[in-house]
Formats: C-alpha cells, sequence, structure tokens
C-alpha cells in the first residue's frame, strides 16, 4: 500500500476542515473522543495474517488514520482473486481482496484516498443503456455509506464518474462529533451497482472513539464481518456473476463471511465479543441466528442505540447494507454452534436457510470485565416530540411499473417516475426536521436508504415505534410504510440520493434525489 502524499496546508486552504457539525440531533459530550489516544487495531495491519495461524475468521487488512490523516491508494480492478480457495476470473476488487480494506478512522480525521479505475472489461449482463443516461460498463466510484459527509466536492458527490483508467482524489473530514460505528464504502455508478458491488466492489469502514478504546482497553475483542454472497456463472464456473438467480445452488451461490466459506469463530467460555456486521450483499435479506445464544444489539447502522438497546435479540434480521453491531456472550459450555440465515421470504424472493459459519467455544474461561453496554458519549435525540412544519411533510412511494419487464430499467419506480438525474424531488432547508411517510405498493419488502443524513422511524404501517436511534437503511414492509424524521443540520447542496438498496431495484429505477439548501434568513 502506497500511501498519498497530503499536504495539510492544501486541505486547510480547500475549504474542506469543517466546524465540528450536529449529526441530525446526534451530539458528542466534547470532543475529547477524537483526541483519545489510538487503540487497536495498528493503523496498517494484516489482520487475516494474523487469524490464519490459529485458524480463526479472518477479517480484511485495516488501513488506519495517522495523526489525523488516513492517505491510502484504492485500485478498483477486475484481475482474478481468490475467493474460498478457489480461482475467480472476473470479480471487482478494491486493492485485489474480497472484501476490500477496511478504513479505520477517528472523529476529526481527515480521509484522503487516491482512486483508480483498473475495471478493463465490460461485463456481458449489464447492458450501456441499462442506466440513465447511458454510460460505458467500466465507469465507476465510490459511495461512503452512512457516512454524514458532504455530498458534493470530493467527499460522497455522486455525480462523480471515473473512467476507466481514470484516477479521482477523494478528500473530506470526518465531522469531529461523528458517531463510532460501521459504515461502508461501494460502488455507485447509476446502471452498474448491482454488477459491481454484486462482484465485490465493497469494503468496511470503521469510525473509532473513545468509547471503542475503552472496549479494546478491557480485551474485548470486536469483529469487523462481511457477510457476502458469491454467485458463479453456470457454465464457467470460475466466473463471478452479479445474477442472484441460482441463490439455492450450493455451489453455484456462495455464503461467506469476510470473502470465506465456513469459518471458524473462536470464543472463550462466558467471553464477550462486539461483532459489527455488515450486509454487503447486493441484494439478499439474511435472518441471523447463532445457535445457543442471543444478541444484544449496541449500534444500528454506525450509530448507537439509545440505552439499554435491543437486549436479548435470538435473530437479526439485515436487508442489505444494514449494519448492526452487536454484543455476543459464548455460552459457558464448550462446544460448536452453528452460525445460520434462516429462510426468509421477502415477497418475491425467498432467501435459502444456510449454515455460514461454526463458532468454537473453548479453553479457559473468561475472567475479565463485561461489556459495558451501548456508548452514551453520543446523544441522541428524540425527533417524534417535535412540532412539524405541515409544509415539510412528505410522501415517497415505492412502486413497480407492470409495463416494463423484469430485468428492464423503469420497471421499479420512486414517486411514479424511475431514477431521472435531471428531476429532484425538493429542496430541504438546514435547521429543519421533516417528516417522512415512505409507502410500499408493492408485494415485496425494500429496504429503503438514504444518504448523508440518517433517519428516526417513528410509526410502522401506522402504528408508533418507541424511540431507540436513528438508522440511514430501513426494511418498508409490503403494501405497507414508515413513517421517519430527519434533521438537516450541514451540508448543503446535492444531489442527496434516496433509493431502495435492492441494487437491482436501484439500477432498473427505484432512486430519486433531492438537495439541501441554506437555513431561510432570520427576519
Amino acid at each position: 500500500m502506497s500511501p498519498t502524499t497530503f499536504d495539510r496546508r492544501e486541505f486547510l486552504s480547500s475549504g474542506l476542515a469543517l466546524a465540528g457539525a450536529t449529526l441530525l440531533g446526534v451530539t458528542a459530550c466534547s470532543h475529547e473522543d477524537a483526541l483519545a489516544p489510538p487503540a487497536p487495531p495498528p493503523p496498517e495491519s494484516d489482520q487475516s495474517s494474523a487469524n490464519a495461524l490459529d485458524g480463526d475468521l479472518a477479517e480484511p487488512r485495516v488501513i488506519g488514520s495517522v495523526g489525523g490523516i488516513l492517505a491510502a491508494a484504492i485500485t478498483c480492478s477486475t484481475r482474478p482473486v481468490t475467493i474460498a480457495g478457489r480461482q475467480v476470473m472476473q470479480p471487482v476488487t478494491y486493492n485485489g481482496t474480497f472484501p476490500g480494506p477496511t478504513l479505520w478512522v477517528r472523529p476529526g480525521d481527515t480521509v484522503d484516498l487516491s482512486f483508480t479505475n483498473n475495471i478493463i472489461f465490460d461485463q456481458a449482463d449489464t447492458k450501456p443503456g441499462y442506466g440513465r443516461p447511458p454510460r460505458p460498463t467500466n465507469a465507476t466510484n465510490l459511495h461512503y455509506h452512512g457516512m454524514h459527509v458532504p455530498p458534493t466536492g470530493t467527499a460522497d458527490n455522486m455525480l462523480v464518474m471515473v473512467p476507466a483508467h481514470g484516477s479521482r482524489r477523494y478528500l473530506f473530514q470526518v465531522p469531529f462529533d461523528h458517531p463510532a460505528g460501521l459504515f461502508w464504502y461501494h460502488a455507485h455508478v447509476h446502471g452498474l451497482v448491482t454488477n459491481q458491488v454484486g462482484r465485490g466492489a465493497a469494503g468496511m469502514i470503521y469510525v473509532a472513539n473513545a468509547y471503542t478504546d475503552q472496549i479494546a482497553r478491557a480485551g474485548i475483542r470486536r469483529r469487523l464481518m462481511m457477510l457476502q454472497q458469491a454467485y458463479f456463472d453456470e457454465e464457467l464456473r470460475s466466473t463471478i456473476i452479479s445474477d442472484d438467480g441460482d441463490r439455492d445452488d450450493p455451489v453455484l451461490a456462495l455464503s461467506l463471511i469476510n470473502g470465506q466459506q465456513m469459518p471458524e469463530i473462536r470464543m472463550r467460555p462466558g467471553e464477550p465479543q462486539v461483532w459489527s456486521l455488515l450486509n454487503g450483499s447486493s441484494s439478499a435479506f439474511y435472518l441471523l441466528r447463532l445457535e445457543g445464544h442471543t444478541f444484544d444489539v449496541v449500534a444500528d447502522d454506525g450509530i448507537p442505540l439509545r440505552a439499554p438497546g435491543r437486549l436479548r435479540q435470538p435473530a437479526l434480521l439485515m436487508p442489505s447494507a444494514k449494519r448492526l453491531e452487536v454484543v455476543v456472550r459464548a455460552s459457558t459450555k464448550p462446544g460448536r454452534y452453528a452460525l445460520s440465515y434462516d429462510q426468509y421470504n421477502q415477497g418475491v424472493d425467498s432467501w435459502p436457510q444456510r449454515v455460514i459459519g461454526t463458532v468454537v467455544v473453548e479453553g479457559a474461561p473468561w475472567t475479565g470485565p463485561d461489556h459495558p453496554g451501548v456508548d452514551s458519549s453520543t446523544l441522541l435525540e428524540d425527533l417524534s416530540v417535535l412540532p412539524i412544519d405541515p409544509a415539510l411533510r412528505r410522501t415517497i412511494v415505492l412502486g413497480t411499473n407492470l409495463g416494463v419487464p423484469e430485468g428492464e430499467f423503469g420497471r421499479f419506480t420512486m414517486n411514479g417516475h424511475a431514477w431521472d438525474p435531471a428531476y429532484s424531488e425538493w429542496t430541504s432547508t438546514l435547521d429543519t426536521v421533516e417528516e417522512w411517510l415512505i409507502r410500499n405498493d408493492t408485494d415485496q419488502d425494500h429496504p429503503f436508504h438514504v444518504h448523508v443524513n440518517p433517519f428516526q422511524i417513528t410509526r410502522i404501517n401506522g402504528a408508533s415505534v418507541p424511540f431507540d436511534g436513528y438508522q440511514d437503511t430501513a426494511i418498508v414492509p409490503r403494501f405497507g410504510s414508515i413513517t421517519v424524521r430527519t434533521r438537516f443540520t450541514d451540508f448543503v447542496g446535492g444531489p442527496v440520493l434516496m433509493h431502495c438498496h435492492i441494487l437491482d431495484h436501484e439500477d432498473m429505477g427505484m432512486m430519486t434525489r433531492f438537495e439541501i439548501g441554506p437555513a431561510a434568513p432570520l427576519a
């Protein structure tokens, strides 16, 4: 890994040094989190090599910030890689690994990535006219999913497309009060998203702070786990594809954790571990279960839950793009416990039951401290109790155009139309809270995702939901609805995208945009 050269004076003169803005009602108790001493993992580490020695689940290489700057080179390429012991042709990977390297930062850090597009072929199952407007099938870019960073300039700018053999410098600052948690980065050029993410164009981002340092100092292990599917061509079985049609075939559809098939996850009897889980698939719904164990959810989509969290969950429902951080306490009884997906019917597609790994409980019993619970350094504002201007109540409708064949652009719609990059739904205003009714008029569940600002769910199918935090990806039930509230505090501009995170639905048109405008002047 060759880090790029970073000039601090250039960064400051670029105007990207951000004030400590408030994130949608999320406020830090102080800025001490950003100044806390670094904790494991080290700035540059190869977790996979370390863990391979004891047969434990390996994690992607970690690239961490040094002195408040994460400077790195990320190359997207289609060179063959090894996945689950299989030599694989035509992947789309970052730095040649599946998944890509993990970016490890802290609030206040500067991210300075030199991104290069070395995609060298056109995948046959993606038509140049699939996206709107039509574009070459080997264009790409980066989306910093869930990160509260600007949707403009050199940050999370979805107007950017990097052509084949092209490069792009992504440069932005993580806000000083950014929550600690799991986020991720992936390709996001419309019409090509399924094709690229489905073949591996994804990596994790972890934001650490004084709370995560406390967990590390207590000796409590944090595991970063990307859950993915890898689909293979029926005839060319060494070629990875994005089509999930053979999801029931255990040979053509692999369920992977950090790119590994059926790994072992080792724990001591009674040991608490934090599992930071990401559904990095293009379309799968996972109903995750660990035999003989429960999950205590402490964070959702990178944002700490309001204490005490969702305790003692027997299973975790995770649609595409969902991140959950959970405390798993190993049984006091040594043994081997199956980690598996229950069967889940999404309405149209059914995802099969499958064992994906084994938790091995062995060794000396845990004698260290228990996990301290939810991160209380991040305060969450309950937006449901605030008055809402009637003009700021908006409706978003997820629909299907039955006149367009399945697999063609225009099949899925948002607010009655397919994705149109020239059309904006509205302009929101800084210093306001909006309420959105997101209605699903289709016969299948859709995971709704919005960029830049997370939201608070206040109702599901009209019934009130107790306040326990914010999300950026949530299931809208078939023929049902969710009501959410969101606050705009910073980052004027756009486009800010919102879409279904079943990525072929997005590519077929279930996406739209809005902008964020400046606050109204005081009278």
